[in-house]
């Protein structure tokens, strides 16, 4: 068996966060799909990461000898970075912000990304996100910065 030991430390990494994720909205009400209480969507995002956690565990497994001398420190920290910086401009900063500001500090991760390539991306998201949870969802947030 040939086992990449950075893709099962990742798959391994994933599924722990969304165990543990799981666990802390316990407390949450569900609701129905329907009716969607506050713990419904991060309950399917959990499990959504279990699964995807599990196919790259998996496939970590076969995919050939790949050791843990030269794990990527700044990429990581950078999309950490990000998360972060979404959760923190979200309240304040309001959604498009939140949002533009997230994509560009991850874009920073990858040494080869095109400026152009993530304004187009940073468009896209603001509107998609627009639609889906002001439009479609009703959901209530800042679109824009708050004073």
């Amino acid at each position: 068996m040939k086992i990449n030991q950075k893709d099962v430390a990742s798959g391994l990494i994933l599924i722990v966060i969304a165990v543990v994720g799981l666990w802390l909205n316990q407390d949450h009400t569900l609701g129905t799909a329907r009716r969607m209480g506050p713990g419904y969507m991060p309950m399917l995002v959990f499990w959504i990461q279990i699964g995807l956690g599990a196919i790259v565990l998996a496939m970590g497994l076969f995919n050939g000898p790949d050791g843990l001398d030269r794990w990527a420190w700044r990429e990581l920290l950078l999309v950490l970075a990000a998360m972060c910086v979404f959760g923190l401009l979200l309240e304040k900063g309001g959604l498009f912000l939140a949002i533009a500001a997230t994509v560009a500090v991850s874009a920073m991760a990858d040494r080869t990304h095109r400026p152009l390539g993530v304004a187009g991306l940073i468009i896209f998201l603001l509107a998609l996100c627009w639609f889906v949870f002001i439009r479609e969802l009703d959901i209530r947030v800042n679109l824009w910065p708050q004073f």
